[in-house]
Formats: structure tokens, C-alpha cells, sequence
């Protein structure tokens, strides 16, 4: 078999590792030099758009699929005429946009924090002082790791909308939350879902941080497992998508953004689970079927942001593993990150303490 990937990142690299003694090959297509990705396959450089490339992918490949949601959805369109492209072109135009996104959660019945669509200063200034727990100024597109929202509590209307694009801006409610959640989940092409646990997620400066399953909660994992059924069927979803959350103090899920892709908070589960997110992907675009996902132990994951610490003096032990994606260096980028499991959590926790002290302290 053959799976076409557009993007070459890291996620596109763990794909790929996740089946490296399984008789796949994979085509890979990036526009940067050396991606990720190229440890494991040789890449192709190009833009996602160009059609001899596409024209060349669907006719070598069985089933294409991406490794971040920018990818056009032109190009998986076009990619659509000929071949199985999944996650759909809908479903990554749906993510794509924030204000979409809400829409549909609002159609699934999916609570969402208020939000209004904004085009203009004079609608932000209209709308601004209604929001009266404060809002977040997000642009609608290409918003990721914090990128292109701002705190309007902390920032004057007009220098915040033109920090955020200067048009097609989402205005959002700020939600006073207890936790942050995510769910996994990878649906086969028979409409039948494989779940993670829930997701514990710690974000700085916008940026994942750590991740830690499972968050043992048989109701809010019911409710959530729920949400996502109703996602999948309406955008006839295959593959891993991740749904975000937030956890508010009535123990209500809020939906934050949703994930056509496999995801960050999901990379414990290549050393936590039974099979690995990236796995489940690759198997459900194929049109494989996953009866079920074992966590046994508690997982979790540390990202390593801007600056890699010496790796040398890290002191892993067996229980946990370091990823360096071979990024150069560079401020908020995500260079690698630990995974680590334990069947005990107390002793898990303490350990991300003082791994984490440790690579702040190298990056300071």
C-alpha cells in the first residue's frame, strides 16, 4: 500500500515511524528543505498546489492524507476527483476556519463559548464591551500555537485588530476554565470510532506544554466520546480527528477547536497505548479496522520549545524517551518532546516537575 502525505513535519516523520515494519510505503510532499519527514523517506519539495506534483501523487498512491490542516483544501479537492483523500476537503475547509468550526459545533448542539464574526473595526468596537467576562480577538484562519489571537482585556481595539490580520477576525467569549481536555479519536470507514482516555493539557505562552492521560472521568468521557460521534458522521470524518476543551467550573465540556489531523497532546500514546495515534490514522485512512485502544499506565508528554537542553544530561530512564524533530532552533518552535509512562502518578507527576525545571532552565 501507498499513502500520500501533504506536509512533512513531525507529525508526517511519527506517521511514518508508527508503521515503519508494516509493508507501507509512503510518498511525502513538503515545500521546505529537509523536513522532518526526510529521516524516513525521501520528499518531495513542492507547493501543495502544483498539479503535476498532485497528478503525480494520486496516480502512485492508494489514499492521500495530511500532516496539518493549512494544506488547501483546492489541492484535496482536486486530489478528490481521483483518489481517497482523507480527512475530506470539507472537513479540513471546515477546521480551517474558526468561525465554521463554531458553526458546526453550534449545529451538533455542542456547547461553544459566545462568539461573533468580525470584518471590521467599527464591528469590533460595537461588540467589544457586550463580552462582559472579557474576550480573545482570534483571526478566523492560520491561527495555531497562540499565533494571531490577543487578550482585548490587555490590548486597545485597533492595535489588536491589526496584530490579528486586519479582517475576517472571530471574537470569543473568555471561558473561566478548570482544565484544558482533548479527545482523541480515529474513525474507520464502516463509521465505527476507537477512543483515547480524555487528555489533561497544560499550555504556556499559548503553547502545549505537557500533556498527561488518562483524566479518569467516566461521565465527561461518555459526553465527549458523544460530541465526537456527531462531528464525524456530519462531516463523513475518516481518520484521527482531536476535539478540544475546555473544562469549566459547572463540569461542563466547552469546545474550543477541533483537529483534522493526528495531535500534539496525542504523542504519549506512542509509548501509553496499545497503538499509537499515528498508527490508528494510517490504519483507518487504509480502510483497516481498530477493535479497541489499551492504556494501562499513566502517560504523559513534555514538549521541548525554542531551544534543545543538552540531551546528554537528561538522565532518561527506561520509562521515558526523548524525540528531537532535527529542527533548527528558533523562539515558540517545537523541537522535540519526552514521552514518559508509569504506572503510578504521583510519581509520573514528579517526574514532569523536574524534568521540566530542567529544560526551562537549559532554554533560560
Amino acid at each position: 500500500m501507498k499513502v500520500g502525505i501533504l506536509g512533512g513535519g513531525q507529525l508526517a516523520m511519527m506517521m511514518i515511524q508508527s508503521c515503519i515494519d508494516d509493508d507501507i510505503e509512503f510518498i511525502v510532499v513538503d515545500p521546505s528543505e529537509n523536513p522532518p519527514a526526510d529521516r524516513y523517506v525521501s520528499c518531495i519539495k513542492s507547493e501543495f498546489d502544483n498539479v503535476d506534483m498532485l497528478n503525480k501523487l494520486s496516480s502512485a498512491c492508494d489514499v492521500v492524507t495530511i500532516d496539518f490542516e493549512n494544506v488547501p483544501s483546492s489541492a484535496l479537492k482536486f486530489l478528490e476527483e481521483k483518489i481517497d483523500v482523507h480527512p475530506n476537503s470539507k472537513a479540513v475547509e471546515t477546521c480551517q476556519d474558526r468561525l465554521k468550526e463554531k458553526n458546526l459545533f453550534k449545529e451538533c448542539g455542542i456547547p461553544v463559548t459566545r462568539y461573533e464574526k468580525i470584518d471590521n473595526l467599527d464591528e469590533l468596537e460595537a461588540l467589544k464591551s457586550s463580552f462582559s467576562s472579557g474576550s480573545i480577538l482570534k483571526s478566523r484562519f492560520f491561527g495555531y500555537d497562540g499565533k494571531n489571537q490577543v487578550d482585548l482585556d490587555v490590548m486597545d481595539s485597533e492595535t489588536a485588530f491589526q496584530n490579528c490580520g486586519g479582517g475576517k477576525l472571530i471574537i470569543e467569549e473568555k471561558v473561566k476554565f478548570v482544565k484544558e481536555l482533548s479527545l482523541i479519536g480515529a474513525r474507520d470507514k464502516h463509521g465505527e470510532t476507537v477512543f483515547y482516555p480524555l487528555v489533561e493539557n497544560n499550555h504556556m505562552n499559548g503553547i502545549l506544554h505537557t500533556s498527561l492521560a488518562p483524566y479518569n472521568n467516566g461521565e465527561l468521557q461518555k459526553k465527549a466520546q458523544n460530541y465526537h460521534r456527531l462531528l464525524t458522521s456530519k462531516m463523513n470524518y475518516i481518520g484521527v480527528l482531536v476535539i478540544e476543551f475546555f473544562l469549566d467550573h459547572q463540569n461542563n465540556l466547552i469546545a474550543n477547536e477541533m483537529a483534522p489531523r493526528v495531535h500534539n497532546s496525542g504523542h504519549w500514546t506512542i509509548e501509553g497505548a496499545s497503538i499509537s495515534q499515528f498508527k490508528a490514522h494510517i490504519k483507518t485512512v487504509l480502510g483497516e479496522k481498530i477493535t479497541n485502544v489499551k492504556v494501562d499506565k499513566h502517560a504523559a508528554m513534555i514538549n521541548i520549545i525554542s531551544k534543545m537542553p543538552d540531551l546528554k544530561l537528561l538522565n532518561l530512564s527506561s520509562l521515558e524517551k526523548i524525540y528531537d524533530y532535527g529542527k533548527t532552533e528558533r523562539n515558540s518552535r517545537k523541537l522535540g518532546h519526552i514521552t514518559l509512562v508509569d504506572k503510578n502518578r504521583k510519581r509520573l507527576l514528579a517526574r514532569i516537575e523536574t524534568l521540566t525545571k530542567f529544560i526551562n532552565q537549559k532554554v533560560c
